[in-house]
């Protein structure tokens, strides 16, 4: 997809604006397939999880390479968005009152779709809403598996699940935790102040503590990146800060991202403005990628890009409607919109794929995909195939989909 380095008269839309026909659709199990919590890619899998199952395809051909059932009555709660040594980390409880008390996570073998390892966990002072997937629960990096409760984060080891170390905190039902390399980041929320720490993967110490410095109570936050170290912020009431907010390696902040030079505020990684928990948030060397709000609806419509190091404003690219799906590949920013479209009283589906330079985010390349009604629930690119996770799925609607980019 390096395509900015043609001519561009290779991009005229004569020559590129046109439709790729998918070159595989997974199959539908010929049952109930519910709603898409998550996705991974993965060492030629691209893995789609539900509330009660987990599928591999394989990027290649789209066969099923295997199914993992979450266990018993049990329904999946928290992914892990690492994958070391393809070992992936889950959280599950039974979907009754009371069930996240009898919480378990697990290791599984991303490759093979085999379980590691379950142990049982206590989540139930978590504060989690809704069926979605509750982000900043499990996290992995080396050697082991952590897992945030209400009262400390433990860590396990990766193969075997034994307990390593634990850390407590400030009791708190919105604990948050992300890990890069050899440090674990954990943010807690308390009645409206926001405490962030840096703790050692290897042993558990705590390396930093510091209170976030924002103006005015926070109402909520949210892990972005361990690294670099980005967190969304929503500020409580009408006053409050929506910002994201960089932290250098000692926790504290260097770069406050809030709007854009027109004054549209930025969309923060949260799901209640969201149909479903992606990140909306992501970056490509030096430039910060998210959503601001537009100024005449609220739309995931607006795209804008941000130094990372200045917090300057780059560019702000207008769409006409939604932005379904977002990725970062090659250096690129990658966009999918799929809408309605009516043609003499007959509505048909569309879905243009665009491919931006981070730097001013001019389009470089555009393609359309031959869609149906069934919508994104996420994009993956691996080379030059696209992977397309089906929001949901069912007998007409495959549950993943592939096109080639050509």
């Amino acid at each position: 997809m390096y395509e900015d380095r043609a001519p561009e008269s290779v991009w005229l839309p004569k020559r590129r604006w046109r439709k790729l026909k998918p070159v595989w659709e997974a199959r539908h199990t010929g049952r109930a397939d519910g709603e898409a919590l998550g996705s991974v890619l993965h060492q030629g899998l691209v893995i789609r999880a539900a509330f009660d199952r987990l599928r591999a395809f394989e990027v290649g051909t789209g066969r099923e390479r295997w199914t993992w059932q979450v266990p018993g009555r049990d329904v999946l709660a928290a992914m892990s968005d690492e994958v070391v040594d393809g070992v992936g980390l889950l959280a599950h409880w039974p979907d009754v009152d009371d069930g996240r008390k009898q919480a378990s996570v697990t290791a599984l073998d991303l490759t093979s779709g085999e379980t590691l390892w379950t142990a049982p966990r206590a989540l139930d002072e978590l504060w989690h809403d809704g069926s979605e997937l509750r982000s900043g629960t499990v996290a992995l990096s080396g050697a082991r598996a952590m897992v945030a409760t209400g009262t400390a984060v433990a860590a396990l080891d990766v193969r075997t699940g034994r307990q390593a170390w634990v850390v407590r905190h400030d009791r708190d039902a919105d604990v948050r935790i992300g890990a890069a390399g050899e440090q674990l980041v954990v943010v807690t929320r308390h009645a409206g102040t926001t405490t962030v720490r840096a703790v050692s993967v290897a042993d558990g110490r705590v390396r930093w503590k510091k209170p976030l410095a924002v103006d005015g109570p926070v109402a909520e936050v949210r892990l972005v990146s361990a690294d670099p170290l980005l967190l969304a912020v929503e500020g409580e009431g009408r006053r409050g800060a929506n910002c994201l907010l960089r932290l250098d390696a000692d926790g504290n902040t260097v770069t406050e991202f809030a709007a854009a030079d027109d004054g549209a505020v930025i969309v923060p990684h949260a799901p209640w403005r969201l149909d479903h928990g992606q990140r909306w948030t992501g970056w490509a060397g030096d430039t910060l990628v998210t959503f601001v709000d537009s100024p005449s609806y609220e739309r995931l419509s607006r795209l804008a890009g941000f130094s990372l190091s200045t917090g300057r404003h780059l560019w702000t690219r207008e769409s006409t409607w939604d932005i379904g799906a977002l990725a970062f590949h090659r250096g690129h920013v990658v966009t999918l919109r799929h809408h309605e479209h009516e043609v003499e009283e007959r509505v048909e589906w569309r879905c243009e794929v665009r491919v931006l330079d981070p730097a001013d985010g001019r389009e470089v390349a555009r393609r359309r995909l031959r869609v149906t009604r069934d919508e994104p629930y996420a994009m993956h690119l691996h080379g030059d195939r696209l992977l397309w996770v089906s929001k949901r799925s069912a007998p007409d609607t495959p549950p993943v989909k592939a096109y080639d980019w050509r």
